[in-house]
């Protein structure tokens, strides 16, 4: 059994999920804004407890990493670091694009995965190839280009994430999409437990920008 607290607040909401070996046990998604800081600490500790667990039952704490919002990954990063270093257990770190993609991954094609970025671009990847891109800040014309240049076809391979209404070049690009609510806190849970997890204090945040 690894209990495991899932946390991601990179896309504006927190997002908790909960799980272990066996069980997924659910998750929870409260958008409340510039309150993450200060909401975080008890919507995670009233969470568990619906559950009948406490905090001292965990067993790890799984993390988004981003990229995605600036402020939330922050906010994410150091409640869920602090939380696990002062329980002595690991945590996971997982980045935000992977636990979009992650409950399409291994169904036989490739998932791009897309989350909103500033000035009409987006962060983007690819899981699920040879070798999966690293996350990355693109237009989405050079999202779709990324995308056609992997070597799939369009029947193997599917486009997914919260944002992608605002893009144009996506929804016409011929390509199937699914798209997701900005809230993932089960696909973090499930996803953070086939990944090893580290000691909290070497877990770094993942701030993509764009190339000089």
């Amino acid at each position: 059994m690894k209990l495991t607290l899932a946390i991601d607040c990179s896309m504006g909401w927190v997002s908790l999920g909960l799980a272990d070996d066996g069980t997924l046990y659910g998750e929870e998604n409260a958008n409340v804004g510039r309150a993450q800081s200060e909401l975080l600490p008890g919507l995670a500790g009233g969470f568990v407890a619906r559950h009948g667990f406490a905090l001292r039952d965990l067993e790890r704490i799984a993390v988004t990493t981003g990229p995605g919002y600036y402020t939330g990954i922050r906010v994410g990063l150091a409640y869920a670091t602090t939380l696990a270093s002062g329980m002595g257990i690991p945590a996971v770190p997982v980045s935000s694009l992977y636990a979009i993609a992650s409950p399409l991954t291994g169904s036989g094609f490739a998932v791009a995965s897309a989350i909103r970025a500033r000035r009409g671009s987006l962060y983007g990847a690819i899981y699920g190839l040879p070798q999966d891109t690293a996350p990355a800040v693109l237009s989405a014309a050079e999202f779709i280009e990324l995308v056609r240049s992997s070597g799939c076809g369009r029947g193997d391979i599917v486009i997914t994430g919260p944002d992608l209404d605002e893009f144009d070049e996506i929804s016409s690009s011929g390509y199937r999409v699914i798209r997701t609510p900005p809230a993932i806190g089960l696909h973090l849970a499930r996803a953070s437990l086939e990944l090893d997890a580290v000691p909290p204090a070497t877990i770094r945040a993942t701030y993509v920008r764009p190339p000089d």
